[in-house]
Protein backbone atom coordinates (compact mmCIF):
# COMPACT_ATOMS: atom_id res chain seq x y z
CA UNK A 1 0.00 0.00 0.00
CA UNK A 2 1.65 3.38 -0.91
CA UNK A 3 1.11 6.27 1.49
CA UNK A 4 -2.52 7.37 0.23
CA UNK A 5 -4.05 5.06 -1.17
CA UNK A 6 -6.95 6.13 0.60
CA UNK A 7 -6.53 9.68 -0.10
CA UNK A 8 -9.05 11.61 -2.20
CA UNK A 9 -7.96 15.22 -4.02
CA UNK A 10 -9.64 17.74 -5.68
CA UNK A 11 -7.70 19.36 -8.38
CA UNK A 12 -8.71 22.61 -9.55
CA UNK A 13 -5.33 23.25 -10.72
CA UNK A 14 -3.59 24.30 -13.83
CA UNK A 15 0.07 25.13 -15.56
CA UNK A 16 2.88 24.12 -12.51
CA UNK A 17 2.84 24.87 -9.56
CA UNK A 18 -0.79 23.34 -8.50
CA UNK A 19 -0.41 20.61 -10.55
CA UNK A 20 2.74 18.81 -9.59
CA UNK A 21 1.69 19.64 -5.75
CA UNK A 22 -1.22 17.48 -6.52
CA UNK A 23 0.76 14.84 -8.36
CA UNK A 24 2.73 14.11 -5.73
CA UNK A 25 -0.14 12.40 -3.98
CA UNK A 26 -0.96 10.71 -7.21
CA UNK A 27 1.73 9.14 -7.47
CA UNK A 28 1.43 8.07 -3.90
CA UNK A 29 -1.46 6.58 -4.61
CA UNK A 30 -4.06 9.35 -4.07
CA UNK A 31 -7.59 9.38 -6.34
CA UNK A 32 -6.85 12.46 -8.09
CA UNK A 33 -9.69 14.14 -10.16
CA UNK A 34 -8.32 16.93 -11.80
CA UNK A 35 -11.16 19.54 -13.15
CA UNK A 36 -10.63 20.83 -16.70
CA UNK A 37 -12.01 23.42 -18.58
CA UNK A 38 -14.54 21.86 -21.31
CA UNK A 39 -13.05 20.88 -24.67
CA UNK A 40 -10.06 23.35 -24.19
CA UNK A 41 -8.92 21.87 -20.24
CA UNK A 42 -5.82 23.23 -18.59
CA UNK A 43 -4.02 26.25 -20.34
CA UNK A 44 -0.41 24.18 -20.35
CA UNK A 45 -1.88 21.46 -22.75
CA UNK A 46 -0.97 24.04 -25.14
CA UNK A 47 1.99 26.18 -23.58
CA UNK A 48 5.07 26.11 -23.56
CA UNK A 49 5.68 23.23 -26.63
CA UNK A 50 5.20 22.82 -30.47
CA UNK A 51 2.33 23.76 -32.57
CA UNK A 52 2.20 19.43 -33.31
CA UNK A 53 1.84 18.67 -29.40
CA UNK A 54 -0.40 21.77 -28.67
CA UNK A 55 -2.60 20.34 -31.17
CA UNK A 56 -2.33 17.25 -29.38
CA UNK A 57 -3.61 19.08 -26.14
CA UNK A 58 -0.69 17.37 -24.34
CA UNK A 59 2.65 19.19 -24.02
CA UNK A 60 5.64 17.77 -22.60
CA UNK A 61 5.11 20.40 -19.30
CA UNK A 62 1.20 19.19 -18.86
CA UNK A 63 2.56 15.62 -19.31
CA UNK A 64 5.28 15.57 -16.09
CA UNK A 65 2.83 17.56 -13.55
CA UNK A 66 -0.41 15.41 -14.27
CA UNK A 67 0.44 11.28 -13.93
CA UNK A 68 -1.96 9.63 -12.13
CA UNK A 69 -4.96 12.19 -12.22
CA UNK A 70 -8.25 11.70 -13.43
CA UNK A 71 -9.88 14.27 -15.82
CA UNK A 72 -13.17 15.68 -15.40
CA UNK A 73 -14.63 18.66 -17.53
CA UNK A 74 -16.66 21.02 -16.03
CA UNK A 75 -17.76 24.42 -16.77
CA UNK A 76 -17.59 25.98 -13.16
CA UNK A 77 -19.49 28.66 -14.10
CA UNK A 78 -22.57 26.87 -14.54
CA UNK A 79 -24.65 25.72 -11.57
CA UNK A 80 -24.37 22.12 -13.08
CA UNK A 81 -20.67 22.43 -12.74
CA UNK A 82 -20.97 23.75 -9.52
CA UNK A 83 -23.62 20.46 -8.22
CA UNK A 84 -20.98 18.27 -9.48
CA UNK A 85 -17.82 20.04 -7.78
CA UNK A 86 -19.99 19.76 -4.81
CA UNK A 87 -20.50 16.03 -4.78
CA UNK A 88 -17.15 15.50 -5.07
CA UNK A 89 -15.43 17.73 -2.52
CA UNK A 90 -18.58 16.09 0.13
CA UNK A 91 -16.76 12.72 -0.62
CA UNK A 92 -13.29 14.14 -0.39
CA UNK A 93 -10.17 15.09 1.99
CA UNK A 94 -8.30 17.46 0.04
CA UNK A 95 -8.85 20.29 -2.55
CA UNK A 96 -5.87 22.55 -3.75
CA UNK A 97 -6.69 25.58 -6.18
CA UNK A 98 -4.47 28.29 -8.13
CA UNK A 99 -7.10 30.46 -9.31
CA UNK A 100 -5.63 34.24 -8.86
CA UNK A 101 -6.97 35.48 -5.48
CA UNK A 102 -10.44 36.15 -5.54
CA UNK A 103 -11.71 33.67 -8.11
CA UNK A 104 -12.42 30.89 -6.24
CA UNK A 105 -15.19 32.92 -4.27
CA UNK A 106 -16.70 34.22 -7.43
CA UNK A 107 -16.81 30.45 -8.55
CA UNK A 108 -18.17 29.39 -5.24
CA UNK A 109 -15.93 26.51 -4.37
CA UNK A 110 -13.64 29.14 -1.72
CA UNK A 111 -12.91 27.15 1.36
CA UNK A 112 -15.51 29.19 3.09
CA UNK A 113 -17.98 27.64 1.03
CA UNK A 114 -17.00 24.15 0.95
CA UNK A 115 -16.10 23.12 4.35
CA UNK A 116 -20.29 23.72 5.01
CA UNK A 117 -20.57 20.66 2.62
CA UNK A 118 -16.97 18.81 4.15
CA UNK A 119 -16.22 20.61 7.95
CA UNK A 120 -13.13 18.62 8.00
CA UNK A 121 -11.86 19.49 4.56
CA UNK A 122 -8.13 20.34 3.76
CA UNK A 123 -8.09 23.16 1.75
CA UNK A 124 -5.10 24.53 -0.28
CA UNK A 125 -4.91 27.60 -2.06
CA UNK A 126 -1.65 28.76 -4.02
CA UNK A 127 -0.78 31.73 -6.12
CA UNK A 128 2.18 34.55 -6.47
CA UNK A 129 1.94 36.54 -3.50
CA UNK A 130 -0.72 35.10 -1.20
CA UNK A 131 -4.17 35.93 -0.83
CA UNK A 132 -4.35 39.20 1.33
CA UNK A 133 -2.17 42.12 0.90
CA UNK A 134 -0.79 45.22 -1.26
CA UNK A 135 0.57 42.45 -3.75
CA UNK A 136 -1.69 40.04 -3.86
CA UNK A 137 -3.79 40.77 -7.34
CA UNK A 138 -0.20 40.95 -9.40
CA UNK A 139 -0.20 38.79 -12.03
CA UNK A 140 2.32 35.67 -11.03
CA UNK A 141 4.61 33.84 -13.27
CA UNK A 142 7.83 32.06 -12.33
CA UNK A 143 9.88 34.63 -14.06
CA UNK A 144 8.06 37.59 -12.38
CA UNK A 145 8.88 36.24 -8.74
CA UNK A 146 12.56 35.58 -9.56
CA UNK A 147 12.22 39.50 -10.88
CA UNK A 148 10.58 40.50 -7.38
CA UNK A 149 12.07 37.85 -4.94
CA UNK A 150 15.62 39.21 -6.03
CA UNK A 151 16.62 35.73 -7.19
CA UNK A 152 17.47 37.29 -10.51
CA UNK A 153 20.14 39.45 -8.99
CA UNK A 154 21.64 36.45 -7.34
CA UNK A 155 22.30 34.60 -10.74
CA UNK A 156 24.82 36.07 -14.02
CA UNK A 157 27.64 37.46 -14.45
CA UNK A 158 29.13 41.08 -13.59
CA UNK A 159 29.97 41.63 -17.09
CA UNK A 160 26.35 40.39 -18.86
CA UNK A 161 24.26 41.52 -15.77
CA UNK A 162 21.27 39.64 -13.81
CA UNK A 163 19.79 36.48 -15.73
CA UNK A 164 16.70 34.64 -15.15
CA UNK A 165 17.06 31.26 -14.04
CA UNK A 166 16.40 28.73 -16.70
CA UNK A 167 14.17 26.40 -15.40
CA UNK A 168 10.47 26.82 -13.72
CA UNK A 169 12.01 26.68 -10.47
CA UNK A 170 9.95 28.57 -8.17
CA UNK A 171 6.75 26.73 -10.15
CA UNK A 172 7.93 23.55 -9.00
CA UNK A 173 9.59 24.49 -5.77
CA UNK A 174 6.47 25.47 -5.02
CA UNK A 175 4.12 22.92 -5.92
CA UNK A 176 6.94 20.83 -3.00
CA UNK A 177 5.64 23.32 -0.74
CA UNK A 178 2.33 22.82 -0.91
CA UNK A 179 2.18 18.98 -0.87
CA UNK A 180 4.50 19.61 1.82
CA UNK A 181 2.13 22.06 4.03
CA UNK A 182 -1.09 19.82 3.02
CA UNK A 183 0.68 16.46 4.16
CA UNK A 184 1.04 18.48 7.52
CA UNK A 185 -2.53 19.11 7.42
CA UNK A 186 -3.25 15.88 6.81
CA UNK A 187 -1.43 14.49 9.98
CA UNK A 188 -3.18 17.68 11.69
CA UNK A 189 -6.66 16.54 10.54
CA UNK A 190 -5.87 13.01 11.93
CA UNK A 191 -4.76 14.15 15.75
CA UNK A 192 -7.67 16.45 16.14
CA UNK A 193 -9.89 15.96 13.82
CA UNK A 194 -10.07 19.17 11.98
CA UNK A 195 -9.61 20.69 8.77
CA UNK A 196 -7.22 23.22 7.54
CA UNK A 197 -7.18 26.51 5.22
CA UNK A 198 -3.42 26.63 3.64
CA UNK A 199 -2.40 30.19 1.90
CA UNK A 200 1.37 29.00 -0.28
CA UNK A 201 2.90 31.72 -2.02
CA UNK A 202 4.91 31.63 -4.87
CA UNK A 203 7.03 34.81 -3.46
CA UNK A 204 7.29 33.02 -0.10
CA UNK A 205 8.94 29.95 -1.88
CA UNK A 206 11.07 32.38 -3.57
CA UNK A 207 12.74 33.85 -0.61
CA UNK A 208 12.90 30.37 1.20
CA UNK A 209 15.43 29.58 -1.80
CA UNK A 210 17.27 32.53 -0.97
CA UNK A 211 16.88 31.60 2.35
CA UNK A 212 21.00 31.58 2.81
CA UNK A 213 21.74 34.55 0.80
CA UNK A 214 19.00 36.27 2.44
CA UNK A 215 20.08 35.84 6.22
CA UNK A 216 23.82 37.08 5.24
CA UNK A 217 21.56 40.20 3.83
CA UNK A 218 19.58 40.25 7.08
CA UNK A 219 22.80 39.58 9.48
CA UNK A 220 25.66 41.49 7.68
CA UNK A 221 23.88 43.73 5.11
CA UNK A 222 25.68 41.47 2.49
CA UNK A 223 24.68 41.49 -1.06
CA UNK A 224 26.55 38.80 -2.91
CA UNK A 225 27.98 40.02 -6.12
CA UNK A 226 26.85 37.74 -9.42
CA UNK A 227 29.44 35.07 -9.62
CA UNK A 228 28.54 33.11 -13.02
CA UNK A 229 29.79 29.64 -12.56
CA UNK A 230 32.65 30.82 -9.93
CA UNK A 231 32.32 29.85 -6.64
CA UNK A 232 30.96 31.52 -3.22
CA UNK A 233 33.66 30.78 -1.80
CA UNK A 234 35.97 32.43 -3.95
CA UNK A 235 38.59 29.93 -4.37
CA UNK A 236 40.27 29.38 -7.95
CA UNK A 237 40.24 25.96 -7.21
CA UNK A 238 36.30 25.81 -7.45
CA UNK A 239 34.01 26.71 -9.96
CA UNK A 240 33.57 25.25 -14.18
CA UNK A 241 36.29 24.99 -16.23
CA UNK A 242 37.41 23.84 -19.61
CA UNK A 243 38.94 20.23 -20.27
CA UNK A 244 40.82 18.73 -23.33
CA UNK A 245 37.29 17.56 -24.22
CA UNK A 246 34.50 19.20 -22.28
CA UNK A 247 33.75 20.86 -19.01
CA UNK A 248 34.22 20.09 -15.39
CA UNK A 249 32.23 21.84 -12.09
CA UNK A 250 34.50 21.53 -9.18
CA UNK A 251 33.13 22.30 -5.67
CA UNK A 252 35.10 22.65 -2.65
CA UNK A 253 34.40 24.59 0.33
CA UNK A 254 37.40 24.31 2.81
CA UNK A 255 41.21 25.06 2.65
CA UNK A 256 42.00 20.81 2.63
CA UNK A 257 39.46 20.48 -0.32
CA UNK A 258 41.27 23.59 -2.34
CA UNK A 259 44.44 22.00 -1.25
CA UNK A 260 43.33 18.60 -2.66
CA UNK A 261 42.65 19.98 -5.49
CA UNK A 262 46.00 21.75 -6.43
CA UNK A 263 47.51 18.29 -5.49
CA UNK A 264 45.35 16.27 -7.82
CA UNK A 265 45.93 18.48 -10.64
CA UNK A 266 50.11 18.88 -10.33
CA UNK A 267 50.16 22.29 -8.59
CA UNK A 268 50.96 21.00 -5.49
CA UNK A 269 54.03 23.73 -5.87
CA UNK A 270 51.71 27.06 -5.46
CA UNK A 271 51.07 25.84 -1.46
CA UNK A 272 54.49 26.60 -0.74
CA UNK A 273 53.39 30.14 -3.02
CA UNK A 274 53.06 33.03 -0.67
CA UNK A 275 50.12 33.96 -3.20
CA UNK A 276 48.37 30.77 -3.00
CA UNK A 277 49.63 29.10 0.65
CA UNK A 278 46.38 29.93 2.16
CA UNK A 279 42.42 30.12 1.96
CA UNK A 280 42.83 33.97 2.37
CA UNK A 281 45.81 34.19 0.04
CA UNK A 282 43.70 32.18 -2.95
CA UNK A 283 41.02 34.59 -2.36
CA UNK A 284 42.98 37.62 -2.70
CA UNK A 285 44.34 36.50 -6.05
CA UNK A 286 41.27 34.59 -7.22
CA UNK A 287 42.00 35.96 -10.94
CA UNK A 288 45.58 34.53 -11.84
CA UNK A 289 44.91 31.58 -9.26
CA UNK A 290 41.50 30.68 -11.99
CA UNK A 291 44.18 31.17 -15.04
CA UNK A 292 46.65 28.87 -13.51
CA UNK A 293 44.10 26.07 -12.33
CA UNK A 294 42.09 26.57 -15.52
CA UNK A 295 45.53 25.93 -17.93
CA UNK A 296 45.92 22.95 -15.65
CA UNK A 297 42.95 21.56 -16.06
CA UNK A 298 42.87 21.87 -20.07
CA UNK A 299 45.86 19.18 -20.37
CA UNK A 300 43.78 16.20 -19.53
CA UNK A 301 40.51 14.88 -20.93
CA UNK A 302 37.29 15.23 -19.18
CA UNK A 303 36.93 11.02 -18.00
CA UNK A 304 40.86 11.68 -16.99
CA UNK A 305 39.85 14.96 -14.58
CA UNK A 306 36.61 12.53 -13.10
CA UNK A 307 38.84 9.61 -12.46
CA UNK A 308 41.72 11.28 -10.90
CA UNK A 309 39.62 13.87 -8.90
CA UNK A 310 36.97 11.59 -7.90
CA UNK A 311 40.15 8.89 -6.31
CA UNK A 312 40.98 12.14 -4.66
CA UNK A 313 37.75 12.64 -2.76
CA UNK A 314 37.00 15.86 -4.48
CA UNK A 315 33.47 16.69 -5.84
CA UNK A 316 33.38 16.80 -9.64
CA UNK A 317 31.35 16.40 -12.34
CA UNK A 318 31.22 16.77 -16.12
CA UNK A 319 28.77 19.61 -17.46
CA UNK A 320 26.44 17.53 -19.25
CA UNK A 321 23.37 18.08 -21.84
CA UNK A 322 19.96 16.54 -20.02
CA UNK A 323 20.46 13.58 -22.91
CA UNK A 324 23.85 12.67 -21.34
CA UNK A 325 21.97 13.11 -18.07
CA UNK A 326 19.04 11.05 -18.51
CA UNK A 327 21.33 7.78 -19.61
CA UNK A 328 23.38 7.97 -16.25
CA UNK A 329 23.21 4.52 -14.54
CA UNK A 330 22.57 5.79 -11.68
CA UNK A 331 19.39 7.26 -12.99
CA UNK A 332 18.32 3.93 -13.58
CA UNK A 333 19.26 2.29 -10.32
CA UNK A 334 17.54 4.78 -8.48
CA UNK A 335 14.36 4.10 -10.30
CA UNK A 336 12.76 7.58 -9.89
CA UNK A 337 11.87 7.94 -13.49
CA UNK A 338 7.72 6.86 -14.55
CA UNK A 339 6.78 4.28 -17.49
CA UNK A 340 3.61 6.05 -18.85
CA UNK A 341 2.85 3.25 -20.88
CA UNK A 342 1.21 3.76 -24.29
CA UNK A 343 -0.64 7.69 -24.18
CA UNK A 344 -3.32 8.73 -27.09
CA UNK A 345 -1.64 10.63 -29.25
CA UNK A 346 1.87 9.13 -29.46
CA UNK A 347 3.83 5.97 -30.75
CA UNK A 348 5.72 4.90 -28.30
CA UNK A 349 5.37 4.93 -24.26
CA UNK A 350 7.06 7.78 -22.68
CA UNK A 351 9.26 8.20 -19.52
CA UNK A 352 8.95 10.91 -17.42
CA UNK A 353 10.16 11.67 -13.84
CA UNK A 354 8.32 10.64 -11.10
CA UNK A 355 8.52 11.18 -7.34
CA UNK A 356 11.91 12.48 -6.84
CA UNK A 357 12.65 9.42 -3.98
CA UNK A 358 12.89 6.15 -2.85
CA UNK A 359 11.49 4.70 0.47
CA UNK A 360 12.54 0.90 1.79
CA UNK A 361 8.43 0.22 1.81
CA UNK A 362 5.92 1.17 -0.56
CA UNK A 363 8.12 3.54 -2.66
CA UNK A 364 6.26 5.40 -5.27
CA UNK A 365 5.21 3.32 -8.15
CA UNK A 366 7.62 3.45 -11.51
CA UNK A 367 4.37 2.87 -13.58
CA UNK A 368 1.48 4.91 -12.68
CA UNK A 369 -1.68 6.09 -15.17
CA UNK A 370 -0.84 8.11 -18.14
CA UNK A 371 -1.63 11.60 -18.07
CA UNK A 372 -5.24 11.82 -19.66
CA UNK A 373 -7.23 13.94 -22.43
CA UNK A 374 -9.78 16.62 -21.00
CA UNK A 375 -12.64 15.05 -20.00
CA UNK A 376 -11.31 11.49 -20.52
CA UNK A 377 -13.06 10.23 -16.62
CA UNK A 378 -16.40 12.69 -16.53
CA UNK A 379 -18.37 9.95 -17.72
CA UNK A 380 -16.62 7.68 -14.97
CA UNK A 381 -16.58 10.09 -12.33
CA UNK A 382 -20.25 11.05 -12.79
CA UNK A 383 -21.32 7.45 -12.25
CA UNK A 384 -19.21 6.85 -9.02
CA UNK A 385 -20.82 10.04 -7.34
CA UNK A 386 -24.69 8.13 -8.29
CA UNK A 387 -25.65 9.60 -11.91
CA UNK A 388 -27.83 7.96 -14.02
CA UNK A 389 -26.58 7.35 -17.55
CA UNK A 390 -28.89 9.00 -19.07
CA UNK A 391 -28.03 12.40 -17.00
CA UNK A 392 -24.34 11.39 -17.59
CA UNK A 393 -24.70 11.36 -21.48
CA UNK A 394 -27.07 14.79 -21.12
CA UNK A 395 -24.25 16.22 -19.10
CA UNK A 396 -21.34 14.50 -21.89
CA UNK A 397 -23.27 16.21 -24.78
CA UNK A 398 -23.43 19.57 -23.31
CA UNK A 399 -20.18 19.84 -22.78
CA UNK A 400 -19.36 18.61 -26.13
CA UNK A 401 -17.58 15.52 -25.01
Amino acid sequence: MRAYEKLKVVDFTQVLAGPICTQMFSLLGADVVKIEAPKKGDQLRTTLTDPEMAAKLLSPAFLTVNLGKKSLALDLKSEAGREIAYKLVEDADVVVENFSPGVAKKLGIDYETLKQRKPDLVYCSISGYGQEGPRSRDKAYDSAIQAASGLFTLNGHEETGPTRIGIMVIDMFTGINAAFAVSSAINRRHVTGEGQYLDVAMYDSALMLAAAQMADFMVRGNIPPLLGNDSPTRQPTAGCFDTLNGKILVATITSAQNESVLKAIGLAHLLEDPLYATFEARQANLESGLALVGDALKVKTTEEWLQIMNEAGIAVQEVRTLHEAVKDPQLEHRGIMIDTGKIQGFEDALRLVGAPFIADVDSPMTKVAPPTQVGQHTAEVLKSLGYADEKIAEFLAVNGE
